[in-house]
């Protein structure tokens, strides 16, 4: 080789040395050619994971893979959650992630220079058939709130279900149900019929048709109408072994204690429409002439501490009782009050339009109508700010929660949905199953599987989905 063409060599490795090591350096830290070849742009990046992990990673359609193993292996090498998705150009991508056997899950997001977009509390949903666990028609359930015990009004008998292992359990036969124990449901209309299956809060105990089961012990029982002679209406749990309710006449708020087998008059007045116990205190909704009260009684004393002036007579109930704050619900007008009953001023909020409502800790509160389904916000800073999740076509007939906080799961007569609550771009709503008629759907505790009364072609009867 010349002395000329060695000379040249070296200002031509020179030359490229000085333009390829700037562009290095500025991928290196986060810089990128832009598009148009003009300039330099900082690059960002993507944070992506899913549960389950393994979700293959699309950027406008094309997958995301590993650079040398691509060119130089000759391995695909596609990239899968969790993953950083790294020096990528301002602007806006479709991302798409995709697992065997699970639903995708696609949204634009964007990317902004220097810093990052994140997308980790992504659940994919499992693409499964119903499994039936329980053959023959059910006109009622009821879960206990440890969410391990499902008590069913099948055909002729009353049912329990353990769902850690699918055994059943029967209780006493249909014909002996009678209207006096009201569902612990955060609804205002949780069923066709809101007085089978009253759960104890610890979930040993329920009572339905007025007899106490232990449900450790079956066959250990007790018939309140031994003892209990003025009839009862609306009962409910104060603690795990005392039963409040309301008796004959409207005007008594009495207490059975279960350890003792005594009775106690809690409160005396007019026209009781309902009642709850909370902190020490009985509130009750009365009538007096044309003017309706919320009133606030001191247990034990018969004393009225408070009264607080509610809208003209409707049909008032006590909901979401587990709340601090007073869910107080108008069900001929649809109407959800939030009282703090011991504040100056006690109206928290209105919630108009109102069938269902639940609230996910202290300070979301979840609810619908037929065809919408709302979220209002009581974290500090938001003030019951309200924000629509979706608004459908069909009848909506249950919402509630998924347990990790980032998904609402909702059902209409033939399909049940979930809706993430990540709002960019828009909100992915997975058709988790459709089929022929669909009724009582619940999320076991983990929130992997989805229990319902559905019929399938001609089976009838009760199903459970792995979701996750």
């Amino acid at each position: 080789m010349s002395l000329k063409t060695r000379r040249l060599l070296f200002v031509f490795f020179i030359i490229a040395f000085l333009i390829i090591t700037p562009l290095v350096i500025s991928y290196a830290i986060g810089y990128r050619i832009s598009l148009s070849g003009k300039i330099l742009q900082k690059t960002g990046m993507f944070i992506l994971d899913t549960e389950p992990e393994g979700a293959k990673i699309y950027l406008n359609g094309k997958p995301i893979q590993l650079f040398f193993k691509k060119y130089f292996q000759k391995d695909e090498s596609y990239v899968t959650t969790p993953a950083k998705v790294k020096n990528l150009l301002p602007g806006k991508y479709d991302v798409k992630l995709e697992l065997d056997g699970y639903w995708d899950w696609q949204k634009k997001l964007e990317i902004k220079p220097g810093m990052s977009t994140f997308a980790e509390d992504i659940n994919l949903f499992k693409k499964n058939l119903p499994l039936l666990i329980r053959n023959g028609e059910i006109k009622q359930t009821s879960l206990s709130p440890n969410g391990k015990y499902l008590a069913i009004a099948a055909d002729k008998e009353i049912d329990l279900i353990n769902l850690d292992n699918e055994k059943k359990i029967k209780l006493g036969a249909l014909n002996q149900i009678s209207k006096t124990a009201e569902l612990g449901s955060g609804y205002p209309e949780p069923s066709s019929n809101p007085w089978f299956g009253l759960w104890s809060p610890d979930s040993k105990k329920i009572i339905f048709n007025n007899i106490v089961y232990n449900i450790g012990n079956l066959s250990e029982k007790l018939n309140l109408n031994n003892f209990i002679k003025d009839g009862i209406i609306k009962p409910k749990w104060r603690g795990n072994n005392e039963i409040i309710y309301l008796s004959a006449g409207r005007s008594n708020v009495k207490s059975f204690n279960l350890s003792d087998n005594t009775i106690k008059t809690l409160v005396k007045d007019g026209k009781i429409i309902d009642f709850t116990n909370k902190n020490g205190n009985i509130f009750t909704v009365s009538q007096s002439g044309k003017s309706t009260n919320l009133d606030i009684y001191k247990t034990g004393s018969l004393k009225k501490i408070r009264s607080i002036e509610l809208p003209s007579f409707s049909n008032y109930k006590f909901i979401n009782r587990e709340r601090d704050i007073i869910n107080l619900y108008d069900k001929k007008h649809q109407i959800l009050y939030l009282i703090n009953p011991f504040s100056q001023f006690p109206l928290v909020e209105t919630i108009n339009n109102v069938k269902r409502a639940r609230w996910v800790g202290e300070n979301k509160l979840l609810y619908s109508n037929d065809f919408e389904i709302w979220i209002a916000d009581f974290n500090p800073g938001y003030s019951g700010r309200k924000t629509l999740l979706t608004r459908i076509s069909n009848p909506i007939n249950e919402i509630f929660w998924h347990p990790d906080g980032n998904y609402v799961i909702y059902s209409t007569d033939n399909a049940i949905y979930a809706i993430e609550l990540d709002d960019r771009e828009k909100r992915n709503i997975t058709k988790l199953v459709k089929l022929d008629y669909i009724a009582f759907p619940f999320l076991n505790t983990t929130g992997n599987k989805l229990y319902f009364y559905a019929k399938i072609g001609k089976q009838k009867g009760l199903y459970k989905l792995y979701i996750q």
